[in-house]
């Protein structure tokens, strides 16, 4: 044989035990994709959220007894259980209490309503614990929703926005249906929650929808997946979203790259309100600069130095609560 047949015989071997091995960690990166799609997107029940002293409360730290406070005070409230259904017939369910609750008598004829989303696999009396009661007292109704795949609402995955926020829609014709067409309305979310109203943003919401605030909210699905793939995995984030995605598609109907909140809020003319702590681990300050600079309505930002994932209000209740009163006193 000759050497330059040894040669290609070599180059040949070489090529394909290369392609055996790009095919190999191609075939474990999808695995691990799929195994992460089912870890990241489907339901997880978790019974404890509201119990301050269970594992997946642990970032609260300091503030557990204050939240315990606050669930407490919402717990003793009058409520109603109440439903609609989201676009694509699943049930959604919430609890709505109205501000005559707080016994006084010069706030219970209030137009207004507060809807409020929670975060990722969260709870909305964990998620605003300690702020019902200063909404409440500004004249606001409050509507606490489980999120589709959350709680009491049915659904099997959690979209990161694409999908819930169309479930914004329905929970305001169900507000529009119970309090008249002349009601006020204040969509607030935290995190996740956060993204999704943000996201509703860019739809053709009622003008009814007076104003928006956002607590920590990322810029899109694909954006923050591939920062935790990152961060928390050391994975290559743009690779592993690409991977996500497909069972995204083929599995959920829906894709990662759908929307972004730097395109919604450039589309929407209703006033907002962007919080976010400077020390978030989870969801980097800078979604939420770069959310305040695209947005194109009247528009406010309160950044706290120090504060942690969902824990600007607090961390520092006297800037941030200042913030929050202004600006839903003038809206």
């Amino acid at each position: 044989m000759e050497i330059s047949e040894i040669g290609d015989i070599t180059v040949r071997t070489f090529l394909i035990v290369l392609c055996i091995v790009l095919a190999t960690l191609l075939l474990l990166l999808l695995a691990l994709m799929l195994y992460f799609f089912f870890y990241a997107f489907y339901r997880r029940d978790t019974p404890s959220l509201e119990d301050m002293t269970a594992p997946e409360n642990r970032f609260i730290g300091p503030f557990a007894a204050e939240i315990a406070e606050g669930i407490a005070f919402i717990n003793s409230l009058p409520f109603e259980k109440v439903y609609t259904t989201s676009y694509d017939g699943l049930r959604l369910a919430g609890k709505y209490y109205p501000v005559e609750g707080l016994g006084a008598p010069e706030l219970s004829d209030s137009d207004r309503t507060m809807i409020l989303f929670h975060g990722y696999h969260g709870s909305g009396k964990r998620d605003y614990s300690c702020a019902v009661k200063m909404y409440m007292e500004l004249g606001y109704n409050i509507l606490l929703i489980d999120e589709r795949a959350n709680g009491e609402s049915e659904g099997k995955l959690i979209t990161f926005g694409v999908k819930e926020r169309y479930d914004v829609l329905s929970w305001i014709d169900f507000v529009l249906s119970k309090q008249g067409a002349d009601t006020k309305i204040c969509l607030g979310g935290l995190s996740m929650g956060a993204a999704v109203v943000m996201m509703a943003a860019g739809l053709n919401l009622p003008k009814n929808v007076v104003s928006i605030v956002a607590d920590c909210g990322f810029t899109s699905p694909a954006e923050i997946l591939a920062h935790v793939a990152n961060a928390n995995y050391h994975l290559p984030g743009k690779i592993a979203v690409g991977c996500l995605n497909i069972f995204c598609k083929l599995l959920g109907g829906f894709s990662l790259y759908q929307v972004k909140t730097t395109e919604t809020l450039a589309a929407s003319d209703i006033p907002i309100l962007f919080i976010h702590g400077k020390a978030d681990n989870f969801v980097p300050c800078y979604m939420t600069e770069r959310s305040f600079e695209a947005a194109k309505a009247e528009k406010y930002i309160c950044l706290v130095e120090g504060a942690g994932h969902g824990l600007a209000y607090l961390t520092d209740k006297e800037t941030v609560g200042k913030a929050l009163k202004n600006f839903l006193l003038c809206h």
